[in-house]
């Protein structure tokens, strides 16, 4: 109940969140208009180095021929160099910095416009990819015709979409544009679309009932194509934020009955005392997963207390992009261990799995 209250109270902040002051600011508007007519943006062909107008002298000088490969042409390098302009005053008379766009005004660091989101979209990158070989050689060592191969199956899928997702993730915030906006977006909704199917799958054990686990999913898909859809034919950021707070829920709420029904089990399971002792099962199976949602609980609180530093060009959503690296790496952990007691129950011939 309380992770459904975090959310739903997410939920209602999200929908009075309003459009980026800082597009708003009369003198934003008066510099693009002054940088674009001094450039002559209509008609320019590239020949003349931005760079090095008076108005840009705030801005960081990164490799040109970066900012080219980047697309970065005449309106948006105005519009960049202009949020700087518009916050160094700002900062120098004591006022507010404010966004632009939706994003903080980041400095440019070897071509990126949001530089700690970026890595550490890698960072998650590579979580995802250690948990595809986990997965994969455990995949090798289950015999074809087991049905809990299903499980590892929709683990697969969770670790494939999610290196996906966070290379697009890097890409976005390496250049925001709007092909990247979109596939960042995509994606974010297939992750929380593909781990809520592995989670409820195994949480009700629908791999020992596969037509309906094959219903399931294909339930899950046509939600995540109309959700696609809407995106495509109205564009709404709240909306795509609803939606994944939505299935971050079920989500949570899932892994949590996960964790309920291992310490259950594991409560009534003397006869395996000594597996479970020499194991720790107790911990890897309850206790580590619930750390893992009771972390990530803190970590999505970035999200809601959004700061900003201009200072050292970090804010909360770089921060938890960071901060799930690590829990990211141990659910896959948690997935492996936990199937491995259900092939264990399985074998020994209890029915408490079942």
């Amino acid at each position: 109940m309380r992770t459904s209250s975090f959310y739903l109270t997410l939920c209602c902040i999200v929908g009075t969140v309003l459009a980026s002051a800082g597009d708003r600011l009369q003198e934003f508007k008066e510099c693009n208009e002054v940088c674009r007519e001094k450039l002559n943006c209509d008609g320019y062909d590239g020949s003349i180095d931005i760079r090095s107008s008076r108005f840009f002298s705030y801005a960081f000088k990164d490799n040109w021929f970066i900012h080219r490969l980047l697309l970065w042409d005449c309106e948006a390098e105005c519009d960049y160099q202009c949020q700087h302009v518009v916050t160094k005053e700002r900062i120098e008379n004591n006022k507010d910095v404010y966004q632009f766009h939706g994003k903080w005004p980041f400095f440019r660091f070897l071509g990126m416009q949001e530089f700690f989101s970026a890595i550490f979209s890698v960072g998650n990158v590579y979580s995802h990819l250690k948990g595809w070989r986990m997965v994969k050689r455990e995949l090798a060592t289950v015999a074809p015709g087991q049905k809990t191969r299903v499980l590892l199956h929709q683990y697969m899928y969770v670790a494939v979409v999610g290196m996906l997702a966070w290379t697009f993730s890097t890409i976005y915030h390496t250049r925001d544009l709007e092909i990247t906006e979109k596939l960042d977006y995509f994606f974010a909704g297939a992750t929380v679309l593909t781990a809520s199917n592995a989670i409820f799958t195994r949480a009700q054990r629908l791999d020992l009932y596969p037509r309906l686990q094959k219903l399931f999913s294909s339930t899950i898909a046509t939600i995540f194509l109309l959700h696609i859809i809407r995106l495509y034919l109205n564009w709404s950021y709240s909306y795509n934020m609803r939606f994944n707070i939505f299935f971050g829920i079920c989500q949570f709420v899932m892994l949590t009955v996960l964790v309920i029904q291992n310490y259950r089990k594991l409560k009534s399971a003397e006869a395996h005392s000594s597996y479970i002792n020499r194991l720790n099962l107790k911990f890897e199976l309850v206790w580590a997963p619930f750390l893992i949602v009771c972390y990530s609980l803190v970590a999505v609180s970035c999200e809601i207390f959004d700061f900003f530093s201009y200072r050292f060009q970090i804010d909360s959503h770089a921060i938890w992009h960071g901060l799930i690296i690590f829990p990211t790496y141990y659910l896959y952990e948690f997935f492996i261990k936990d199937f491995r007691y259900i092939d264990f129950e399985n074998k020994t011939g209890s029915k408490s799995l079942r």
